[in-house]
């Protein structure tokens, strides 16, 4: 009687097995929680007047830099001052630097420092995003970066190492996680350099980059949020093809809001305070800034229609800016969008941007939209000189099938003279005016089999056309992706290889010298491949620029190595 009342069943039960169970549950089970919304704009918009990029488009091809996923977008030069390391500036629309608007967070990421007028996208690091969107504008690209939005309870982990030519160097480390109580941390970090080559533009390079955010979100309904990104690099230089430059660039955000829904529905407020500072220049100290902006946002979006209130002021004697944005979809087969901008210069007056939308979805998979976009402006938001005035028009036909995605279009484009250019580029002083010019385009993207695509874009100006916008430009490219769904039924193993060449004919629209001639851009073809196998979570890759040899460069004066190659490995833990 004693032993049996000592051992009883129910009392094992009850004070062992009960509480570890109790306890895993508490300890393991896997939570997702509320985060920060996606700082893009809500739609309806008109089908095919977005790209959008994901994690996976990051990892799986042949981007490793935000020129890289530019050079993507139909009619989108890139003038790459060599390869790993080097200036590598988009020009897209002939309008200089409002070709390009780049938001990270919702935040503009402006120009500062020795060149206040372009951004070098190859300098803004990937490692911290997790989504990438390009709305494509008749005569501007904007770029929205979304940082990593950690909601698991369950951390994540990222480790990189990368290799290649001239002893190229990468270790990328990064981690995420949620905890129940709300709060939030990701971070990332990232270091780059390449010893350079003998008598070329790529010369040796290395950079730092380091980004934290640290967030509580109990509920959908409120959050505050900070994050710094910190951004280190040095490019040696002869002086002559390439200046040398050596920079560090901090932003912190602070971010806050409040939304009536949880499902990304009603009304929201959003507040940031940003501050960014610009240092360590050893060729200009007088670039050294610090600049602040205050950004209100008030938004309401539904099923089928949102509107937008932005209100920024960015310090003393930096433009005030109030901004609108409205979509809507009145029937199922029309998209309605409107955007507009007011800034206020002070004594220098003030600057207006308008952009129109309009889509009709059509039986059989056609669709076509008509755009237009008016802006009476300065070139840079910090620089309040050469005021100038143009209207842009696009025109669109699409398909979309299951296996099949054709658009053919056309733009035209009035007269404008581009401020300056990149200084990174040093051959090219300036570009050129852009006469009144008519562009035609088109795009494909074919899947003929599972796992293949045959994809390109083809850009030509019939009429006109301005500085690095040759005839004929086009990029194709054919990818095989295949996650062995007979061998593997897991689908643990993926294989993605993809070919892609981009060609150009001979014009003399490679920019202007010093003294204001002409610069001949030769007729190039340059070919690049990437092989990438994942297994889980481990994914190894190798690319090739420029794998058949081409002498010829994106500018002129500044070559390109012939078959430059970067490989590595990337880990993602989920522990």
């Amino acid at each position: 009687m004693t032993r049996a009342d000592s051992i009883r069943a129910d009392s094992v039960r009850a004070d062992s097995v009960r509480a570890a169970a109790d306890s895993a549950a508490r300890d393991t089970m896997e939570r997702f929680l509320p985060a920060f919304s996606r700082a893009i704009p809500p739609g309806p918009l008109p089908r095919g007047t977005r790209w959008r990029f994901d994690a996976d488009s990051l990892v799986l091809s042949d981007i490793s830099t935000l020129a890289d996923l530019l050079a993507r977008i139909p009619g989108v030069y890139v003038a790459r001052g060599g390869w790993f390391g080097a200036a590598e500036v988009p020009v897209y629309g002939g309008q200089g630097p409002l070709g390009l608007e780049v938001y990270w967070d919702g935040v503009p990421y402006l120009p500062l420092g020795r060149d206040s007028l372009w951004l070098d996208p190859a300098r803004i690091p990937l490692g911290p995003l997790e989504r990438v969107d390009v709305q494509v504008l008749p005569s501007t690209l904007r770029v929205y970066l979304v940082s990593r939005q950690p909601r698991s309870t369950v951390p994540r982990t990222e480790v990189r190492i990368s290799t290649g030519g001239n002893s190229i160097a990468q270790y990328r480390g990064g981690f995420g996680k949620r905890w129940p109580s709300g709060l939030g941390l990701a971070l990332s970090a990232d270091y780059r350099s390449i010893d350079g080559g003998e008598n070329n533009s790529t010369t040796a390079f290395n950079s730092v980059d380091l980004w934290l955010k640290a967030e509580y979100v109990r509920s959908p309904h409120f959050g505050v949020g900070y994050q710094v990104l910190s951004s280190s690099w040095s490019r040696a230089g002869d002086g002559v093809l390439v200046d040398p430059w050596r920079q560090r660039r901090l932003d912190g955000l602070l971010g806050v809001f409040y939304a009536t829904r949880g499902d990304g529905l009603g009304e929201r407020v959003g507040l940031n305070l940003v501050r960014t500072q610009i240092s360590k220049d050893s060729l200009a100290p007088d670039s050294n800034r610090t600049h602040y902006q205050a950004i209100l946002e008030l938004t309401e979006t539904r099923s089928r229609a949102s509107v937008g209130f932005t209100a920024r002021a960015q310090g003393a004697g930096r433009p005030v800016q109030l901004e609108g944005h409205v979509a809507w979809q009145p029937l199922p087969f029309l998209a309605l969008s409107a955007d507009g901008r007011r800034s206020y210069y002070g004594s220098k007056g003030h600057g207006n941007r308008a952009h129109l939308a309009a889509g009709l979805a059509l039986p059989l998979g056609f669709s076509v939209r008509g755009e237009v976009s008016r802006v009476e402006d300065f070139q840079a938001p910090l620089v309040a000189d050469t005021f100038q005035w143009a209207t842009d028009y696009g025109a669109y036909v699409r398909w979309d099938r299951r296996r099949i995605t054709l658009e053919a279009g056309q733009l035209r484009r009035d007269p404008f003279k581009p401020l300056g250019f990149a200084a990174g580029i040093a051959p090219v002083a300036s570009l050129g005016p852009l006469p009144r010019s008519t562009y035609v385009s088109a795009y494909a993207a074919v899947r003929p089999l599972a796992g293949v695509e045959l994809s390109g874009w083809y850009v030509d100006p019939i009429r006109g056309g301005g500085d690095f916008e040759p005839p004929t430009h086009a990029r194709v490219s054919a990818t095989f992706f295949s996650k062995f769904w007979r061998v593997y039924k897991s689908g643990v193993f993926s294989l993605r290889g993809e070919v892609a060449a981009e060609s150009w004919s001979r014009s003399n629209l490679g920019g202007r010298d010093s003294l204001g001639a002409q610069i001949t851009l030769r007729p190039a073809s340059f070919v690049e491949t990437n092989i990438e196998l994942r297994i889980a979570d481990f994914t190894a890759y190798w690319m090739t620029r420029n794998y058949n040899a081409m002498r010829s460069s994106y500018v002129t004066g500044l070559d390109y190595p012939k078959r430059a190659q970067y490989y590595g490995v990337a880990w993602f833990f989920r522990n």
